[in-house]
């Protein structure tokens, strides 16, 4: 397994800020690649939707706002995925496991 650091630091900073802040980072990083591999995106994303629930926000709502500030060509589909409800660690590839410090994630891919 490989551990995902991004979600984990997210996720223990308590923070939804951080969460977008992430989120954007990662659009505009993986722009071009994400445009011809969906999946791939699907898969980066997923473990940040799931940290939206840890969070207590609601994931449409993250990801409605990443959206907005981010690419334009990745907006309706990370608009959609963030509505999604059928997100879960094993659909997507992940795992969590819970230390002292809080959750970390974990790619089973």
């Amino acid at each position: 397994m490989r551990p995902l650091a991004g979600p984990t630091r997210v996720v223990r900073s308590g923070n939804p800020g951080a969460l977008i802040s992430e989120l954007l980072d990662l659009l505009a990083t993986h722009e071009d690649e994400w445009l011809a591999d969906v999946r791939g995106m699907m898969a980066t994303l997923a473990p940040y939707h799931d940290c939206a629930r840890w969070l207590e926000v609601s994931p449409g709502e993250i990801f409605e706002t990443a959206a907005s500030g981010g690419p334009t060509a990745l907006a309706d589909l990370v608009r959609a995925f963030g509505h999604r409800d059928d997100i879960s660690p094993a659909k997507f590839g992940f795992v969590v496991e819970f230390e002292p410090e809080g959750p970390r994630y974990f790619s089973t891919l």
